[in-house]
């Protein structure tokens, strides 16, 4: 079985071929130079760049996996779906006037939670795809896919607490199997990758904010007193970081350096991150304890998981770098478990779900 995935629920264009459990390609247009100067991911601007990169990924992907045929599979009635989309439309009738349909079995295309107007450039893609090329699709949750990436390189013992952490979501989540999840807790406001962007601007750093204060905190001191642990001490899952993002606004002037601001802050967030997992995961007896997510390609965080979750006694399971931040990979493998429980939908069904919460 050929699995076409496309993700496009924030700023990076990703796709993917999956043949069974064998990845023929994986590729990613990240947009993080464009959205630098604001500080974070500006939706217009992101929508537009995804317009551009579907089409040529699209291309090269097929290319990659030795799929691309010279022919013809354009459909005139293709203008009724793709009404909205005049640059993605000019881009995809020329290829679908010079290819044919390749040797694909099934489409799956993220379509929440995430930014609606990315979304819907990643779904009206593959609605498109899917009425010229007569296929099924599998619409995909993107938490679902962060939990599903770290078990590519290892399996997990269950009950596990998985913790969903990137720039958009801080989530915990029990799983009983790879099927039946159920939401222990998540943000209040601010998810731990916009703290860390929003602090990393208040320093006078670049975006993205996680790698420039991982890089400044290897040169920083300890301070004092320390910056606040918000809601470590709550006794549900929750999270809140936008009280940490007004302390350091607050402390931005005192006499510690930019560097030793920052190693507050990762260490603040990554202890909150860590505590409230293990104590879950003590909570609900788990026997894993699962990481996923763009926060999680930070080195201190990642050394720190390891060393508690050893303490406790518990497995941890990590991604490797590569699929922390979103990639189609994660979409394709989770929508092949999906395929077999029959999770197929007709492209006329697909509808971007900005807030979708994990089943």
């Amino acid at each position: 079985m050929k699995l076409l995935a496309i993700e496009t629920s924030c700023d990076d264009t990703c796709l993917a071929v999956l043949e069974g459990e064998k990845v023929l390609s994986s590729l990613v247009s990240s947009q993080e130079e464009i959205h630098r100067k604001w500080g974070g991911v500006y939706p217009t601007l992101a929508r537009r760049e995804h317009q551009k990169n579907l089409t040529p990924l699209l291309e090269k992907a097929l290319k990659e996996s030795n799929l691309l045929k010279e022919g013809f599979s354009f459909k005139e009635e293709i203008e009724e779906i793709l009404e909205r989309e005049e640059i993605l439309f000019k881009d995809l009738k020329e290829f679908l006037s010079n290819y044919k349909k390749p040797e694909i079995d099934f489409l799956a295309v993220t379509i929440g939670p995430g930014l609606d107007p990315s979304l819907w450039t990643g779904i009206n893609f593959t609605k498109a795809l899917a009425f010229c090329w007569d296929l099924k699709v599998v619409p995909v949750n993107h938490i679902k896919a962060h939990f599903f990436a770290p078990l590519l390189l290892e399996k997990p013992e269950f009950p596990t607490v998985s913790l969903i952490v990137s720039g958009g979501h801080t989530q915990l989540i029990l799983s009983l199997d790879m099927e039946n999840h159920r939401l222990l807790g998540e943000t209040r406001d601010d998810a731990a990758g916009e703290c860390l962007d929003k602090t990393a601007r208040i320093l006078g750093l670049e975006y993205p904010g996680g790698p420039a204060i991982e890089r400044e905190a290897k040169k920083g001191e300890k301070i004092s007193p320390p910056l606040p642990r918000p809601m470590i001490k709550s006794k549900d899952f929750d999270f809140s970081f936008s009280g940490l993002k007004t302390a350091v606004l607050y402390r931005k002037e005192d006499s510690s350096s930019i560097s030793s601001m920052a190693r507050e802050i990762q260490e603040a967030i990554s202890e909150v991150l860590i505590y409230k997992t293990i104590k879950a995961a003590k909570k609900y007896k788990a026997k894993t304890i699962i990481i996923g997510g763009g926060v999680t390609a930070n080195k201190f965080l990642r050394e720190k998981f390891l060393k508690e979750a050893k303490e406790n006694n518990l497995r941890c399971i990590l991604p490797s770098f590569d699929l922390c931040t979103d990639n189609a990979k994660m979409i394709a493998i989770t929508a092949s478990h999906q395929i077999k429980k029959g999770e197929v939908v007709d492209w006329e069904s697909l509808e971007s779900i900005p807030n979708l919460k994990i089943e």
